[in-house]
């Protein structure tokens, strides 16, 4: 039995509040100036219960297992607040998911230093709720992945120096030095301030890590463009400073006592190529942090799909998770997609490496997502990631 599984079993009974007021509850209070944050033992504004929730009173929440809705991330490509989430788009498939992420990103949650604006993040808690009260027998856990990079607030670019330009998906864009001391100090501020509100609200299972990212939400990914990579060492970034920030990752989000964290982890671009020791050093500290006294922390990779162990960038990466994975004590895993589409080869993938849950893309304007998959397909998946079986295909 994994140690996931384990806490599963061991944790307290479900919380099954009346939900009634509960949407209310999870608005919040709004802007809140934050200059001495509650401990993460506090009882937040933004705190509810969600109808098939772990309780949280002593023990960490049990992950999310099944399928997960990854979200519409066009607003953080595009430079734009994200919107309300919307969960109805999943009215069609109740049962096939367990998991919804809620994407928000950093600038709409803290526009000026040490002052938090939540109520953002607050509106998109009660939309699920607000689901969940539809959709008793079938409700979702959220994840919160909050974007820096491209949002980080324009006071701490400001504070770290000037923009750099780098080159994503042939779109230049112009980010803060992520790697300099102002800029990390008020990310791991930020990621307590996070945490002091949100860690014992049920509604929220899990949260991505993003320190140290740049083009995406991906830890480890820094857009290797040649225009990119030029612009990015004529401002003294190093691969070694890239090191040092992601080793400092996990005390990033050590406020989260109670909530899961996930990590994705890629080979670390170098001058030589793709290096794999440093992300294998990372990733067996993920692995170990709960019983270093640090947060839970589930491996993971965002680049799933039917060749992923073969890849030439990947393979590194998923040789890890399987050494990682092959006691029975083995940490969670989680996936997500490589892209859009969705197939059975690549859901066969993530049960091979012990995957509890995956991430999704949903349909959305020239995109097709799990769209194309039949519902009781999707749910088949949900069922066999829930249960910790192989998907066959």
């Amino acid at each position: 039995m994994t140690r996931h599984h384990l806490r599963t079993v061991l944790l307290p009974a479900l919380a099954l509040l009346a939900s009634g007021s509960l949407a209310a509850a999870c608005m919040g209070s709004g802007t809140t100036v934050s200059t001495v944050h509650p401990g993460p033992s506090a009882s937040p504004a933004g705190s509810t219960a969600s109808p098939g929730a772990p309780a949280t009173t002593g023990g960490v929440k049990a992950p999310l297992t099944g399928l997960i809705d990854m979200g519409n991330q066009y607003a953080y490509q595009h430079g734009q607040p994200f919107p309300t989430t919307d969960p109805s788009s999943l009215d069609a498939y109740a049962g096939a998911f367990s998991g919804i992420v809620v994407n928000e990103s950093w600038s709409q949650l803290e526009p000026s230093p040490g002052v938090e604006d939540w109520a953002p993040l607050d509106q998109s808690l009660a939309a699920v709720q607000s689901w969940n009260d539809q959709h008793p027998s079938t409700p979702l856990g959220v994840k919160l992945r909050i974007f820096a990079g491209y949002s980080a607030p324009s006071w701490v670019v400001s504070a770290s120096g000037p923009t750099v330009t780098i080159v994503n998906r042939h779109n230049t864009k112009n980010v803060g030095r992520w790697w300099t001391t102002p800029f990390r100090q008020a990310w791991d501020s930020f990621q307590h301030a996070l945490a002091a509100r949100y860690d014992t609200n049920p509604l929220v299972r899990e949260v991505s890590v993003s320190s140290c990212s740049s083009s995406t939400g991906e830890p480890f990914v820094v857009s290797g463009a040649k225009l990119s990579r030029q612009a990015l060492a004529a401002a003294g970034w190093t691969t070694q400073l890239q090191e040092s920030c992601l080793d400092g990752a996990l005390a990033d989000y050590s406020g989260w006592n109670h909530t899961p964290i996930t990590f994705a982890f890629n080979s670390l671009s170098t001058p030589s190529g793709p290096s794999a020791t440093f992300t294998d050093q990372v990733m067996r500290a993920c692995a170990g942090s709960e019983a270093a006294g640090g947060p839970d922390c589930i491996i993971g990779n965002n680049d799933l799909s039917a060749t992923a162990p073969s890849g030439t960038w990947s393979s590194q990466t998923y040789a890890g998770i399987a050494a990682l994975t092959a006691t029975s004590d083995r940490p969670g895993v989680y996936f997500q997609t490589v892209g859009a589409p969705v197939d059975c080869s690549a859901m066969a993938v993530a049960t091979t490496y012990h995957a509890g849950s995956v991430e999704l893309w949903p349909p959305a304007p020239g995109v097709t997502g799990f769209g194309t998959i039949p519902v009781a397909t999707l749910s088949a998946w949900n069922t066999a990631l829930r249960a910790g079986t192989a998907i066959t295909c």
